[in-house]
Order: C-alpha cells, then sequence, then structure tokens
C-alpha cells in the first residue's frame, strides 16, 4: 500500500528575522528571464513538497496473519465456480477497510462500499463508489484513463498497459475468483484525510483471496481487487492520475508476490514493487532520503515508524533499479518465483536467471555506482536510470583530518569525500575483516576505483591535480554485526576554499516580488570558519541578507540561529545582454570578522528589494535532477497557497531545479593549513534539532586523553533513556547518532561525561 502526504504550509510571518516582515499576501506572478533577450516568457513550476509516503505498515500485521493462515490451511486458495462477468452498469457493493482502526478482528474493520461498474477492460473491470462519482476527482473521462493505463499503454511502453508490464515481470497474479480480469475499485479510502496530513492513494489486501465461507473472513470480496483512492488524489488531473497509476503499478506486483510468496521480507517485496513503478516508466521513489542515510542496514524494514520507513522505501527503490539496471528485469520473475526470503531468495533467483554475479559483489559494487555513476569506468559503477543523485557523506575541503572513528552499520555505507588540497594520504584502521574501502578518484579526463587496503597507508600524489575529488566508499558486508574503524589524513591544505553547487554560467533571474526571500543552504566543513560569501547579482543595488545555522528541515524554514545578521550585497554597474562569459557582476561580502564555526551546516538569505524587473535579483542557472538541492525560496504569493518556503523548478517535468549563485568560502588559516587536535572537551547543538527519526550529534574528544567517556540521554525528569556511547574514544572530532525507539515526543538531554566532569545539550524529538 502507498500512503501520500500532503505537507502543510506553515503561515509564516517572518522571513528573515530582522529584515522584513510580509503582512500581506498578493498574487503577482513571477517570472523566468531567459539569458538571450530577457523577456519575460516562461514561468518556474512550484514543487510543494507532496512527498509520498508508504503506509504499507498499516495492513502488515493483517497481511502476516493471512500468510499464517494460508500455511494452516493450502486448501483455503480454491476457486470460485463461475467468473465474475460484470458489465457496464452493474451495481455492487464491495467491502473496503476504515484503515483509520486497527482491531484483532479484520472483519471489525471493514465495511460495505455501494459501486457501479464504469468499464470493463481486457485485464479489468473499474468501478467507482456511487457516492463518489462524478465529485469533481472522478469521472468517466478518469475511468477510462485507468482502464487505458492498465490496459493499454504506460509512459515505457505505447503498446503494453500496466497488466501486461508487471505480469511480463513478476509473474502471473492469483485467481481466486475465476475471472481473468482485475477489480479496480475507485474510491475514498477511509484513511482520516480531512484537507491536510498523509492519506492513502491505493492498497491490495490479501485478505480478499481467502474465500469468505472460511472462519474469520466473512467479509472477503472472494476477488482480486485493488483499491483506488480518489480524495485527494484527482484522477481528473494529469498529475493525479500518473500518481494513481503509479501507486496501481506498485499495488499490482504485491498481488503477484502475494501468489508466489506470501511470505517474502518486506525490503524485497517492496522492493519489487518499487522497481514495478519504474518499470512502467513512473518516477523512481523519491531517492533524499535514501542518499542522506546511507549507513543503515540495507534490508532493514521500520515497518512501526511512519517516518523512518520513507527512507527504507527509498533505500529499496535504489537497489532494486541497480538490479534492473545491471541484470535486465528478466531477473525479477526468478527473484519472485524463489521459495527462499531475503539474500538467499535474490541469489537462488540470480541463479536460475542464469548470471554468475551473487549478493555480496553487487553490494559491493551497488554502494561505489550510488557516488560515481559512470558505467564507462566500469559497467558495474553505474545505472541506466537518469539523473540520479549521488550519496551524501562527509565533504572535507582540507585534506588534513585528525584521527576520526565511526561505526559501519551491516550492509551499509559511509562515504567521505575530499574535495580540497593536494597530496592525499592516510590511513584506515580496523580489525574487521568485513570492512572494505574504495577509492574514486575523479578528475577532469580520468577517473578510476583503487582498492584500499586497511591498516596501511593509502597515497595519492596526484591529488590536486590528476584528480580534484576522491569519494572513498567505507562498506561494511557482514550481514550481521556492524564494523569499527578510524582514519587520519594529511595532505597540502589550502588557506581559503570554494563552496558552490552551481556548475555553469548563469542562465537568467526570478522577478519575484519585493519581500521574498532566497537562499542556499551548506554543508558544514570540519575544522573551518566562514571567510566570505559572493553573490552574482542582476540590476544596480543593494541586497540585505545574513546567514544562519541550517535548521534541517525547509519547512517551517531552513533558518536557523542567526550568525551574520545584516549583511550586504551589492554592485554599481548593470550586467550587459546577452551576458557576458565569465559573469562579472559578482560581489563579495568579508565575514572574517563574525569568526564564523563553518564546521556545522549554515544558510546565506537574501531578501529581494524594489520592483521586480529593475531591483536587485540573485541570478540563477539550471541543474538538471530527480531531487531538490540546496536552492530554496519564500514565496509571499505561492500560486493560490500559502506562502511558504518551495524550491523551484524550470520545466513542467520538474527535473530541472533553478540554482541561485550564491557561493561561500571558508578558511583554516592563512598560514597553518592543519587542523588543530582540539584542546577540550565539547559537545555540539545536535542537528537536526527538533528531529525525527534521527539526529546527530557533534563532539570533540581533546588531545592527550585517554579515559573512558559517555554519551547518554535523559528524560525532563532526570532519568536515563538510553546510552548512546560508552568506551574509550581518541582525539579528535567525532559524531554520534541518536535515534529514538519507544520514547515519547518531547524535550531531552544529551550529556557527554569524562570523569566527574559533564557537559550538557537539549535536544527535541518530535514524533
Amino acid at each position: 500500500m502507498r500512503k501520500r502526504c500532503r505537507a502543510g504550509y506553515a503561515q509564516v510571518s517572518l522571513i528573515v528575522a530582522a529584515l522584513v516582515v510580509v503582512n500581506t499576501i498578493t498574487s503577482a506572478q513571477r517570472f523566468f528571464i531567459p539569458r538571450a533577450n530577457e523577456s519575460a516568457t516562461q514561468s518556474p513550476s512550484l514543487l510543494k513538497h507532496s512527498f509520498g509516503f508508504p503506509g504499507s505498515f498499516l495492513l502488515q500485521k493483517k497481511e502476516k496473519a493471512v500468510a499464517q493462515f494460508l500455511l494452516q490451511h493450502p486448501e483455503a486458495r480454491l476457486r470460485k465456480a463461475a467468473a465474475w462477468n460484470f458489465t457496464v452498469g452493474a451495481a455492487y457493493s464491495w467491502y473496503a477497510d476504515d484503515l483509520t482502526k486497527n482491531s484483532s478482528d479484520p472483519n471489525n474493520d471493514r465495511y460495505l462500499v455501494p459501486s457501479t461498474c464504469r468499464a470493463v477492460g481486457t485485464h479489468c473491470y473499474i468501478f467507482v463508489e456511487d457516492s463518489s462519482w462524478n465529485s469533481g476527482k472522478v469521472n468517466q473521462t478518469a475511468v477510462d484513463s485507468v482502464r487505458n493505463a492498465f490496459d493499454l499503454r504506460t509512459p515505457a511502453s505505447p503498446v503494453k498497459g500496466i497488466y501486461d508490464e508487471d505480469v511480463q515481470a513478476f509473474g502471473d497474479p492469483p485467481d481466486v475468483d475465476s475471472d481473468p480480469r482485475i477489480i479496480i475499485l475507485i474510491l475514498d479510502i477511509k484513511d482520516g484525510y480531512t484537507g491536510t496530513g498523509g492519506y492513502v492513494q491505493g492498497y491490495f489486501f490479501s485478505f480478499n483471496e481467502i474465500p469468505s465461507s472460511q472462519p474469520g473472513y466473512r467479509t472477503s470480496n472472494d476477488a482480486e481487487i485493488y483499491f483506488l483512492d480518489c480524495n485527494p488524489t484527482s484522477l481528473t488531473t494529469a498529475g493525479g492520475l500518473g500518481d494513481a497509476m503509479s501507486t496501481t503499478a506498485h499495488e499490482f506486483q504485491h498481488m503477484i508476490h502475494w501468489n508466489y510468496d506470501p511470505n517474502e521480507i518486506a525490503f524485497v517485496n517492496e522492493g519489487c514493487s518499487l522497481v514495478a513503478e519504474v518499470h512502467c516508466g513512473y518516477p523512481i521513489y523519491p531517492q533524499s532520503y535514501f542518499i542522506n542515510e546511507t549507513n543503515h542496514f540495507l534490508l532493514d524494514w521500520r515497518g512501526n515508524d511512519f517516518t523512518a520507513v520513507t527512507s527504507d522505501y527509498s533505500r529499496a527503490a535504489r537497489f532494486m533499479t541497480y538490479l534492473r539496471d545491471q541484470l535486465g528485469m528478466g531477473v525479477f520473475r526468478y527473484i519472485v518465483a524463489s521459495t527462499q526470503h531475503g539474500i538467499a531468495g535474490l541469489n537462488a533467483g540470480f541463479q536460475s536467471y542464469g548470471t554468475a554475479r551473487r549478493f555480496d559483489d553487487i553490494f559491493q559494487t551497488w554502494t561505489i555506482a550510488n557516488i560515481l555513476n559512470d558505467t564507462t569506468v566500469s559497467p558495474a559503477y553505474g545505472y541506466r536510470y537518469p539523473k540520479l543523485p549521488k550519496a551524501v557523506g562527509r565533504t572535507y575541503v582540507n585534506p588534513n583530518v585528525a584521527a576520526t572513528s565511526d561505526t559501519i552499520q551491516p550492509l551499509a555505507a559511509r562515504y567521505l569525500a575530499f574535495k580540497g588540497g593536494a597530496q592525499l594520504k592516510g590511513t584506515f584502521s580496523t580489525s574487521s575483516a568485513a570492512l572494505l574501502v574504495k577509492a574514486v578518484e575523479i578528475g577532469v579526463t580520468s577517473k578510476r576505483v583503487l582498492d584500499v587496503t586497511p591498516n596501511v597507508e593509502f597515497s595519492e600524489p596526484d591529488f590536486g591535480s590528476t584528480y580534484s575529488e576522491i569519494d572513498f566508499v567505507v562498506m561494511n558486508t557482514d550481514q550481521n554485526l556492524p564494523a569499527q574503524y578510524s582514519y587520519q589524513m594529511q595532505g597540502t591544505g589550502s588557506a581559503v576554499v570554494e563552496l558552490k553547487w552551481d556548475e555553469t554560467e548563469p542562465t537568467g533571474y526570478y522577478q519575484l516580488p519585493a519581500g521574498d526571500t532566497v537562499c542556499v543552504t551548506f554543508d558544514g566543513v570540519h575544522g573551518a570558519k566562514l571567510d566570505s560569501v559572493r553573490v552574482a547579482l542582476r540590476h544596480v543595488g543593494t541586497m540585505t541578507g545574513g546567514v544562519w545555522t541550517y535548521s534541517g528541515v525547509v519547512r517551517p524554514s531552513p533558518l536557523g540561529k542567526p550568525l551574520a545578521v545584516p549583511i550586504s550585497a551589492s554592485i554599481a554597474t548593470e550586467t550587459p545582454v546577452p551576458y557576458p562569459v565569465p559573469f562579472q557582476n559578482w560581489t563579495t561580502v568579508d565575514l572574517r570578522s563574525y569568526h564564523i564555526d563553518a564546521s556545522q551546516p549554515f544558510v546565506v538569505a537574501f531578501v529581494c528589494e524594489g520592483e521586480r524587473a529593475t531591483g536587485e535579483r540573485v541570478m540563477i542557472t539550471d541543474y538538471a535532477s530527480s531531487d531538490s538541492y540546496h536552492s530554496f525560496t519564500y514565496l509571499t504569493a505561492a500560486d493560490n497557497t500559502a506562502p511558504g518556503w518551495y524550491y523551484l523548478t524550470t520545466n513542467n517535468a520538474g527535473d530541472t531545479i533553478s540554482i541561485y549563485l550564491i557561493r561561500a568560502y571558508v578558511s583554516f588559516g592563512s598560514s597553518d593549513t592543519s587542523v588543530a587536535l582540539p584542546a577540550a572537551f565539547t559537545l555540539s547543538q545536535n542537528y537536526p534539532n527538533p528531529f525525527n527519526p534521527g539526529t546527530k550529534i557533534n563532539y570533540t574528544v581533546p588531545d592527550g586523553y585517554s579515559g573512558n567517556i559517555r554519551i547518554q540521554m535523559y528524560d525532563v525528569l532526570g532519568r536515563l533513556v538510553e546510552t548512546v556511547f560508552d568506551g574509550t574514544q581518541t582525539t579528535g572530532y567525532h559524531t554520534a547518532v541518536w535515534t529514538p525507539h519507544g520514547v515519547a515526543s518531547g524535550v531531552y538531554y544529551c550529556v557527554l561525561r569524562w570523569g566527574k566532569d559533564f557537559v550538557v545539550r537539549k535536544l527535541v524529538y518530535v514524533h
């Protein structure tokens, strides 16, 4: 089952502290200004953060009960005596599920839905709930579109619908009702949706595959039936129909998988459904969740955590799409048909398919592909799926890194990116034979992947010349146990290093109304201070802005604690048209007097001032991607929705994103570029805060200390909640991660304790 969430739009009146207050909402239009002639001909699209939330766990326990029943009563799969043979106009009442309830007896959570057959296709009967018919969100045109997508065509194929695509890829659906057609019931699913928040967009429930004559199954529909939502999903719009049919491809795979193996682990079953979406030509599940949580057990499925499970869906979509791109869709039929589960089932599927590759080597090349994604280096190091974002790790722009310890979870990976300095060398130390390290070296004309031998010094004298970036992939190949390691690096560093997300010249600017705010977020850089920022401006004038800590979230605001407010950026010369290459109107804001610690993520923001066409504005460039990046805009008037933070796209497909040309510069000292060892214990504020599901806590262990330390969490009554770390730690900079389980929302205290001394930080956990 898939659950989608409509993000709430916070009514934020204070846009930038001490700079501008929004008192009214205007309906002024925003224009994109093309580079060539600056005629206002194109409007930006708004991606409004309506991210999909899977909700399979709402029926997870009941699905397990059905699977257990079948183990004890295999005869329950007997078929009906005759097909349904529905015709258009036939009336029938189907049982549906009230998903706001969760009683021990599923029959108590089911209710009858009076409906009418509105279409009969080659592979489906489509019924619509009578009370939802012609509601504005489902009509005959919408029904015909659903039938055509299921029977005739998908974005991936003009001659094959979802039914044929899924059947050819995964196998045959069950047939308990002696009718080859699948029943699709369109209704307003009872999911608790009241205008905001999450809603279930569709689901398959194997309860309906058991005859209603069986004890405990009196409300079974005795049919292959799939439930499709029509509130708030609007099947009369292209976007709503696309979302609904992507979900249909997903849930139909679940129906097929149930026919072969109702006991498969969630990661594999859900992963097959997620790749079914991709196979039918619908977008991959949002990847921002996975790329920011690569150090997590690959096969984990947090079905009892509404938030964390989104990362599991994202990770499963990524892994299964890699299998598709490496082995072809044909392998999934064998995976689904295997009677084994998990890794054993995957390997059995690989063997039956006829490939020599097995899970162990696929996992290793997958972790490399997630940072390199280049099949020219090796076919195993990339994807066919376009524009997948790279995995996010810890970035170093200075090669001198003090001894740092870390833990890699089973079947997980950590990425360490070195993007500044020269002549890098260092050592990865570990006692785990399961921990492997690869160096992905990237240059303008050359890329390669090298094995890094643990406990032996790695050296790359061509770093800074032939290779401008080295990404270390630290992976744990053990399926059960975490692996600990430490690393220490050194090289020739630069006094000042540039941080930027843009890669091309400006393509234009947005004629945003006065009061809108633009910002760019930057990752923290260990051991660095913020030296300055540069911004590319369009018109003569001054923009007022500031620097803040990054809150960790876009809504309600990415702006956290103010670090330098206000600051001003101005130019005195008008930019000619067409824009010169290189672009000339960059201005620098010196921030050295603020002594800003750049080791934590931070935000640089500016407020639009003056008239749309003549007032000062920040230039933009385009970046093709399937996810948002680091540029966000506070819109005081957002296309008939409430004001709030958005990222802006430059095409209707939403896969090209606008990036504001704001860059940051960090320094490590004008003469000494090494990172000094800490002289005292420190405990930084956790990030993000408030948080859910987890948060990171940076701390330092001073030079010369060798005793025991503890990191513990306490509630407001002083009761110990959890010990996050208890042991010895090397000198240097470290990060602890706390992911609470089974605790209530509220305030907690993180205590770093050494000997008789301690420091405390307040944390806020929000369900």
